[in-house]
């Protein structure tokens, strides 16, 4: 059996762009969960309230966990420039296109979320 501990995706949101997301494993899911446990229970706290304030830091604490998410499971980006530089996390998360952003967190948690069954295919 060869196992491979990543994905590779080619993006629909930039075309010519591929970037890999790390599988999930033992280790990993202990480090995501630390890394989002106290942020998602800020969210939660938010998202119950009504208020505008609540609501705009709801979508900050949002963000915020996109980009751990970006920053956990991203291992490569490939095929894209910001601003005539190579591609790295931090430009990607400062000056990227939002919508290739997006579609690298749902890649993540498309891996998250698998089943065994769903992973094999």
């Amino acid at each position: 059996m060869q196992y491979e501990s990543y994905v590779t995706v080619e993006s629909h949101a930039c075309q010519g762009v591929r970037f890999r997301v790390r599988r999930l494993s033992l280790a990993r899911r202990m480090e995501l969960v630390r890394l989002i446990r106290e942020t998602g229970e800020k969210l939660a706290f938010h998202m119950a309230g009504d208020s505008v304030i609540d609501a705009a830091q709801a979508a900050e604490i949002r963000a915020r966990m996109d980009a751990l998410y970006i920053r956990w499971g991203l291992e490569e980006i490939t095929g894209i420039t910001i601003d005539g530089e190579p591609i790295s996390l931090e430009n990607l998360l400062d000056r990227g296109p939002d919508a290739l952003a997006r579609e690298i967190v749902e890649a993540i948690k498309g891996e998250l979320f698998l089943d065994e069954d769903e992973r094999k295919n």
